[in-house]
């Protein structure tokens, strides 16, 4: 194992231990814990000195850089009321510390007319199913983001960093040389100054693609770190990096345009885009879900597209209270 790796496996670990300690946070300061999560909480506690520290310091110095990952990552949910009760001294006097911490926390969060940008702390962005947003930033960046998408930013005087969960997001980045502007996809990540790109992210693939200006992709912490200009695109599976592909601009269909076109992909690689903004998730069997599909499908329209698959690629729609599957129709298997 090469000592980034072993960086990589404790700088995890760390923040999963600021994960667990931000979750009581948000427990404790719901109100009073019930019986079992008083027993947890206790266990937990009790489980390592480090996390009774943890919660200590979460007061003090809750702007240090492993309390910011967690927090990126652990977003509470905004306007929110948040009803803080005193818990037992004799167990819980940390809960108390704690609170006090979430109190402060969002405070700061939506200190003046409920502003997110105020302030140094990470705050989440996100869309439903079929709902889209656009977002103007701080520091004048523009974020479109498609429907079922999740972005978490955090912005200091030292750098500017977006982290995207799955789901697409459209950026035109304000330019900014002393601030680089960073995506973080796990352990992948982009980079811009001023410029557009799009990242399209499902549970197996990132597409990455650039409309205006460059940008440098790294598929992990140690990896190759790849040149992404104008009218190029790059894929990162299993944390390799794709070749650059060539893309003409004018004739590229994306997210935004409300539809989708495709040419080799896998249907299971249509269906998870199409579900963004299906209004009923659509799923695919395991026999069918690899079969590679062609064509240009609108996003919001389901029974359309459902039709010409069913029809090009002879497949059979059943439906059940947990949605639509297609699989391989019986005059096919035969």
């Amino acid at each position: 194992m090469s000592e980034q790796e072993k960086l990589n496996i404790k700088e995890q670990a760390e923040l999963e231990l600021y994960l667990q300690a931000a979750g009581w946070v948000e427990k404790l300061a719901q109100g009073e814990l019930d019986s079992l999560s008083k027993r947890r909480f206790s266990h937990w506690l009790e489980a390592d000195p480090k996390h009774a520290e943890l919660l200590h310091s979460m007061i003090k110095t809750w702007q240090d850089p492993a309390l910011t990952k967690a927090l990126a990552a652990y977003q509470p949910s905004p306007f929110k009321r948040w009803q803080l009760s005193f818990l037992h001294r004799s167990k819980f006097q940390l809960a108390g510390a704690a609170m006090a911490f979430s109190s402060v926390l969002m405070l700061v969060l939506y200190l003046g007319n409920g502003s997110l940008f105020s302030s140094p702390v990470p705050y989440e962005l996100k869309t439903a199913q079929v709902s889209r947003m656009q977002q103007q930033l701080n520091d004048g960046s523009v974020l479109d983001i498609a429907p079922d998408s999740q972005l978490t930013v955090f912005f200091t005087p030292d750098k500017r960093q977006v982290l995207q969960g799955e789901g697409a997001a459209y950026f035109a980045v304000a330019k900014d040389k002393q601030r680089p502007f960073e995506v973080r996809l796990d352990q992948a990540s982009v980079v811009a100054v001023g410029t557009e790109f799009n990242i399209d992210r499902d549970p197996d693939l990132i597409d990455i693609t650039v409309y205006e200006g460059a940008v440098q992709v790294q598929a992990s912490a140690a990896g190759p770190t790849v040149l992404l200009k104008t009218g190029e695109r790059v894929r990162i599976r299993q944390n390799q990096l794709s070749k650059v592909q060539k893309v003409d601009l004018q004739q590229l269909v994306d997210w935004r345009s409300g539809w989708i076109e495709i040419e080799n992909e896998t249907l299971a690689y249509l269906l998870h885009r199409l579900n963004r903004s299906a209004v009923v998730p659509v799923s695919a069997s395991a026999e069918v879900a690899d079969l590679r599909v062609a064509g240009r499908f609108e996003l919001a329209n389901t029974e359309q597209t459902l039709s010409a698959l069913t029809e090009a690629y002879g497949l059979s729609v059943q439906q059940n209270s947990s949605g639509i599957r297609l699989s391989r129709s019986p005059s096919q298997s035969e």
